[in-house]
């Protein structure tokens, strides 16, 4: 009928529940045939096709041939590289330390939670999507370096617009919007000198701090005059004042998805330590420490690109379930025994036909 791909949904989650049942299949339909494409891009830079052997992180942060790679098990591919990375990192300096962690980049920020071994949920909604599937235990809130900035009803906000990456913050100097990145600039927390003479329409040009300022020389003015009007003894607020504004809201933020997921599940969070990583996450990783009460930061030569190099880190897996209406009682445990068998039994046969030895 000239369809290239078709998603069924009892091979992409054979588990009862038909409506998130169906929303992971609708899901795997549409994101799948993307990927493929890519894949098949990608795979076309190498000359010996043949024995190209490429592997692809899934959402339950273990390694796939990219020939098992599809769109429902792909939707945290990218966080769930970055938590193998920090966990396994970590791990090697303090044994035994619960890790939570921060990677912040530009357009959200993804916490996560390490004590020993990985957390995993099989049911998630992501974007109003409900997605039937293992996935890393992950929360992402909408605070990034490129989250805009804006003063509505008299409270500062941030995000969940992001400015992306073209045209990017205003310091980019494309003509984009003040945002988190430009709050860190104006406070002196980035510095262009260290920087590369990419940004401008030519993309040659250097940070450019005349940019972020003048966008938030109008919003500080924008922010005075309201509030004059709404209380004549407001104290005006300077520049700098309204950039840390933002950088407290931006903060609490991201706070409070770690705190639900260690004091909202009755763990201690002074016991944790802060794994900080991703493009942004060191601009703020001590500030989040600190409104936390977590007293250990650890910081990765690597933590720019710790998503990256978890992929190297992390292990190739095959998972398998099937549906069980019986009854969990000690008259049918040999039951579950044999098919829990049976689907090892299956999971190691895959494996050694992508060339490991049991």
């Amino acid at each position: 009928m000239g369809f290239r791909h078709v998603s069924l949904s009892s091979q992409v989650m054979p588990m009862v529940r038909m409506v998130p049942r169906g929303y992971t299949a609708s899901a795997n339909a549409y994101l799948t045939p993307c990927i493929q494409e890519y894949v098949k891009g990608f795979v076309g830079g190498f000359k010996d096709k043949k024995k190209l052997h490429v592997l692809f992180m899934q959402s339950d942060g273990g390694l796939t041939p990219m020939d098992n790679f599809n769109g429902s098990r792909a939707v945290l591919s990218g966080p769930a590289g970055g938590v193998v990375g920090y966990a396994i990192t970590t791990q090697e300096q303090f044994s035994r330390r619960p890790v939570i962690g921060f990677d912040m980049g530009g357009t959200s920020t993804d916490v996560s939670r390490y004590d020993g071994k990985y957390e995993h949920v099989f049911e998630s909604t992501t974007a109003g999507v409900c997605i039937q599937a293992p996935q890393l235990d992950i929360n992402t809130v909408a605070a990034g370096g490129g989250s805009m900035l804006f003063f509505r009803s008299g409270m500062f906000v941030v995000g969940p617009e992001s400015a992306g990456a073209n045209p990017g913050p205003a310091c980019y100097g494309r003509g984009g919007p003040i945002t988190v990145t430009d709050a860190n600039l104006i406070l002196g927390r980035l510095l262009p000198k260290y920087f590369p003479r990419v940004f401008g329409e030519t993309d040659d040009e250097p940070l450019q701090t005349s940019a972020a300022m003048t966008g938030f020389k109008a919003l500080t003015h924008e922010i005075n005059h309201f509030m004059m009007g709404a209380s004549p003894s407001f104290k005006e607020m300077t520049v700098q004042e309204v950039a840390m504004g933002f950088i407290e809201v931006a903060n609490e933020a991201m706070c409070r998805p770690i705190r639900a997921m260690t004091q909202g599940k009755g763990h201690d969070i002074f016991q944790h330590i802060l794994a900080c990583f991703g493009g942004a996450g060191g601009q703020h990783a001590c500030a989040v420490a600190r409104a936390l009460g977590i007293t250990k930061i650890y910081i990765h030569r690597y933590s720019g690109i710790l998503s990256a190099y978890g992929l190297a880190l992390a292990d190739v897996v095959q998972e398998m379930q099937e549906p069980c209406a019986k009854v969990y009682c000690e008259e049918n445990m040999q039951y579950f025994d044999e098919k829990i068998q049976e689907l090892i039994h299956k999971c190691v046969q895959r494996l050694k036909k992508q060339g490991f030895q049991q």
